[in-house]
Formats: C-alpha cells, sequence, structure tokens
C-alpha cells in the first residue's frame, strides 16, 4: 500500500487541452509502474495526472483507457451498490463514465445521468519526462467518492486502485496487482483541507481568523459572503454541522513567541450577557516528517483551559484551533438557532493572559432543514390520492396542478425545485416548476409556505407518456459548515398517469458498457474480459 498527500488547488485545475505543467505545481506525486500520479484537491474536486511516461504511442481512438476504483465507505472490502470505479465510454469522443461495483470483479453498466466528474486524454512532455507519452487528466466529484464535505471527516482519505492500458506499447497494469477483487491493499491519498495560506491576505480574522474556508472578515450579521471565483463561494450564508476554527497563524505564531501555552474558548448565545467557557473534544491527525498520520485527541482540563500546540507543527487540518459540532456531540447539547459568539483567550504556563489583538465571531447558527411537504396533487379540480391511477384526456389539456410547501423559518433557503421521475435509469427527470422558480432572489430567503402551480402543457406536455411517476420536491438550504452548503429536505409523492394516444417506452435498451470491460451473456452485468 501507498500513499500520497494532495496539495490544494487555489484554482480549479483545467481538464480539457494539454498538459500544462504549471497547473500540477506542487502537486502531491505519487510513483506508479511505468508513470507517476499527480494529485490536487479543492473543496468539491479531485484532480489527477495520469503521468505515464512509458506509453510513448499515441494510440488512436478509445484503445488507451483507465480504471479508476475508490472504496466509498472506506470499510477496506467491496460494498455492492456504493463503491465506484471509473472509466471512458466504448467510442469516441473521450467522455468519462461511471459503475458502481457489484461484487469483486463484477460491476453494473454505466450509469445513466450527468456526472460533474470529467476525463480528458493528452499526449505530450511532462516534468518527467520530455518525451512525448499518454497522460490523463480527471476531475473526480468528492461527493461522488465520499466525502460529502472535507469538514466531515477527521481523516479525509480516499482508497483507490488503477488500471491504465495501452494499445501501442501493448501494457496493463494494475496499481495494485489485482485491486478490482479486492479492496484491503488500496493506495491512499491524502486530502488537502485548505491551502498553506488559508485565507487570502487581508482577509482572516486577528485570532479566531475563519470558519474552514470562509474568512471571518467575510462574516456579516452572522452570515457569510464570498465572491466568485473563490471557492466555497457562498451568498448571505448561516452556519451549522461540524465547523472548525481556524486560528490566525501569523498571531498566533507571535503570541507562541511571547510564551502562549494555553488558551480558553467564551462563547454566549445572542449579543449580550456574559461570556461562559465553551468545552468540546476533538481531534487531529498530526503530520510528521516521515509522513506519518497519528491522531491526536484535544479537550479542556478542569480550569477550562486548552493545550496550544507549536504552530510550526503539521495537522491534517491546518490551523485548527477548535471544532465543534453545532447539532450537538457527546456531552454536548445542539445550539440554538440564531446568532452566536465567541472568542479566544490565551495564556502563558502560569495562566497570564497573553496579549492578543480583540475579536468577536459572531455566527448566525441554523441546525434545521427546509420545511418541505407536498400538499396536494389535482387533475380537473379532483385529488388525487398517492398510488392512484389517473386517465389523462388528451382535449382539453388541463394541467395537472400541485400544491406544495419548501420553506424556512429562518430565511436560510437556498433553492427548492419540483420534478416528476418516471421510466427506466436514463430516463432524465422533468422539471414542472415555471422558470425562474425555486432560485435564490437575495436577501433572508423563506421560500414559499402554500404554492399552487400548474404542470407544464408545453413544450413538453405532463404527464409526457403513460407510466407511474414520483413527484419529489427537494429544498436546500442557505447553510455553511465553511466547506460548501449543507442541508436538505425532500418529500416525494407517486401517482400513475395514462395517455392513452401517445406511444409508450421502446424496449429496454443493453447495458451500456465502459471500454475494458464486457456485459455477462445475459445483459445483467459487467465484467472482466475473459
Amino acid at each position: 500500500m501507498a500513499s500520497v498527500n494532495s496539495t490544494w488547488a487555489s484554482s480549479p485545475v483545467s481538464i480539457p487541452g494539454p498538459f500544462n505543467p504549471a497547473d500540477w505545481s506542487g502537486a502531491g506525486s505519487l510513483p506508479m509502474p511505468g508513470g507517476f500520479l499527480w494529485v490536487k484537491n479543492d473543496p468539491n474536486f479531485l484532480y489527477l495526472a495520469i503521468d505515464l511516461v512509458s506509453d510513448t504511442g499515441n494510440s488512436p481512438g478509445v484503445g488507451d483507457y483507465f480504471w479508476l476504483s475508490f472504496d466509498v465507505d472506506r470499510s477496506g472490502s467491496i460494498t455492492s451498490g456504493h463503491d465506484v470505479n471509473y472509466g471512458i465510454y466504448p467510442s469516441l469522443p473521450i467522455t468519462i463514465a461511471r459503475q458502481f461495483y457489484l461484487g469483486p470483479g463484477t460491476w453494473t453498466g454505466i450509469l445513466p445521468g450527468p456526472t460533474p466528474s470529467v476525463a480528458h486524454q493528452a499526449f505530450g512532455p511532462s516534468p518527467h519526462s520530455a518525451t512525448p507519452h499518454r497522460i490523463w487528466k480527471l476531475k473526480i466529484a468528492l461527493s461522488e467518492v465520499g466525502i460529502p464535505s472535507l469538514g466531515s471527516l477527521t481523516l479525509p482519505v480516499l482508497r483507490f486502485g488503477l488500471r491504465v492500458s495501452s494499445t501501442t506499447p501493448a501494457i496493463t497494469t494494475d496499481f495494485p496487482p489485482s485491486f478490482y477483487t479486492n479492496f484491503s491493499s488500496l493506495h491512499e491519498i491524502y486530502l488537502a483541507t485548505g491551502p498553506d495560506a488559508i485565507y487570502p491576505p487581508g482577509t482572516a480574522g486577528p485570532v479566531i481568523a475563519g470558519v474552514g474556508l470562509i474568512p471571518a472578515t467575510t462574516i456579516s450579521g452572522g452570515r457569510a459572503t464570498t465572491t466568485a471565483p473563490y471557492v466555497p463561494t457562498v451568498t448571505n450564508a448561516a452556519f451549522g454541522g461540524v465547523l472548525n476554527y481556524i486560528y490566525n497563524r501569523t498571531n498566533v505564531t507571535t503570541a507562541w513567541g511571547a510564551g502562549a501555552r494555553k488558551y480558553k474558548i467564551l462563547h454566549r448565545v445572542g449579543t449580550s450577557g456574559a461570556f461562559a467557557a465553551l468545552r468540546r473534544n476533538w481531534a487531529n491527525y498530526r503530520i510528521t516528517a516521515t509522513n506519518a498520520h497519528i491522531l491526536e485527541s484535544f479537550g479542556p482540563d478542569a480550569n477550562d483551559f486548552y493545550t496550544l500546540k507549536d504552530p510550526a507543527l503539521d495537522y491534517m487540518t491546518k490551523d485548527l484551533l477548535f471544532q465543534m459540532d453545532t447539532g450537538g456531540s457527546t456531552g454536548a447539547p445542539p445550539l440554538s438557532t440564531g446568532l452566536h459568539e465567541w472568542k479566544v483567550e490565551l495564556y502563558n504556563a502560569s495562566n497570564v493572559l497573553v496579549a492578543t489583538p480583540a475579536q468577536t465571531l459572531q455566527l448566525f447558527v441554523d441546525n434545521t432543514a427546509p420545511e418541505v411537504r407536498i400538499y396536494d396533487v389535482q387533475y380537473r379540480g379532483a385529488s388525487i390520492a398517492p398510488c392512484s391511477i389517473v386517465t389523462i384526456a388528451e382535449t382539453p389539456a388541463d394541467p395537472v396542478r400541485i400544491r406544495f410547501r419548501a420553506f424556512d423559518p429562518q430565511g436560510n433557503l437556498h433553492s427548492f425545485g419540483l420534478s416528476a421521475y418516471y421510466g427506466g435509469p436514463v430516463t432524465p427527470p422533468m422539471n414542472l416548476l415555471p422558470a425562474g422558480m425555486g432560485g435564490y432572489p437575495g436577501g433572508n430567503w423563506q421560500g414559499v409556505a402554500d404554492q399552487w402551480i400548474d404542470a407544464p402543457l408545453a413544450p413538453v406536455r405532463f404527464p409526457p407518456v403513460s407510466c407511474a411517476y414520483q413527484l419529489r420536491l427537494g429544498a436546500w438550504a442557505r447553510v455553511t459548515n465553511g466547506y460548501g452548503y449543507i442541508g436538505s429536505s425532500e418529500s416525494t409523492t407517486h401517482v400513475t398517469f395514462l395517455r392513452p394516444g401517445v406511444a409508450p417506452f421502446a424496449s429496454p435498451k443493453p447495458l451500456v458498457v465502459p471500454f475494458g470491460f464486457q456485459a455477462e451473456p445475459e445483459n445483467r452485468f459487467v465484467t472482466v474480459p475473459h
């Protein structure tokens, strides 16, 4: 088993086009048979360059391919329907394909629907070899491989296996060998949780520099707003979930030089009244000079002091001052919804206060998901009970009507959507909302408390064909944990609509198989070619 430390991508790495060494400057590098693996990440994506210096034949078409597998639940074994493999479609243009494992050496066909992940095939020199050679560039959505948020895991690590294959020269390499039948020895990528200098110059708070990747100076009235292309980009966002409070490295290093060796975390609800000592426990991995990751636990002593570690030490979550789950944790109740304030005081070994710039950090905390409910579905004035079968008349063309709620009392709604899901696995859902409805209009938006809409009659009438439909209402919170938006709710109901005058679905299509695989004889799943 080998491991590599990913480095932070301060801006998204360009995947299309030729290999550009500047895009991969400072990237983590892992030797592999026939080449090297370059690794970067940001809060949303893993960026990989598979630099195959031994593959000097620029084979046309899709004869050159890769498999990239992830142990999504990090269990060390293959989990059916959960662990994932990436490859390419069997025809040009080069397009990334995604499939689930069903067991050792067996997979689903290519999963339908869009994916934010991207693959590109390049050929040219790299810093590892001036001789032109094959280079694969990949962008993998972290949400697809078990990392919903960088702040959600103490040790954000990806366990992976890789196959690369070339037609000229004839090379097929599995790294590690036979990884697709046994996940016990997969290689590891330790994700970066932020840049070395976490915040842009001048944006950090004086002691609590920020929360996650959000600088303290972008927080006003307890809500955060950052501007693209900064990542994460959030607008008027409240805070919730597991929050990493990051210290100002410059000022804390100065305080360390002045003798600071411990600190207190002070908290109050609202904006007035006395602060009280906050007692929380968390863990962080210290990275040694030999790249060992050693788990260290943190918590207060009997006098509410936390030990201040030397700022020169390297940790997985850099400059972590403290961590807390606003939804509550063992021995700690959840925070109430509304404004909360924090201060930090540094002390020397003799419990004497060490001077630091004054700061009170204010956050609007929201632990509640948006309220969603489908109140009613009607056709021609009659309500439709769940699981009903309803025949739709072609004339007159009366719409199906839907009454629903997508509401956030705290005014922290980001968006909502209402769609109809039907048909087979490759059938896209149909949007039922009128144009412009459901998007964030600004301010402390609550959404809609009681809304009727008419399902579309044009350009495509709903329902488009005779089928069983799931009507799915989703709402997403404008709440951040410092690494992106979190929190959503969903409500569904099911109705079968009949359109007697409309042609039914065609026969099921065969499995779409990524290049390098084959469908088994009954077209039920995908296997390794024999």
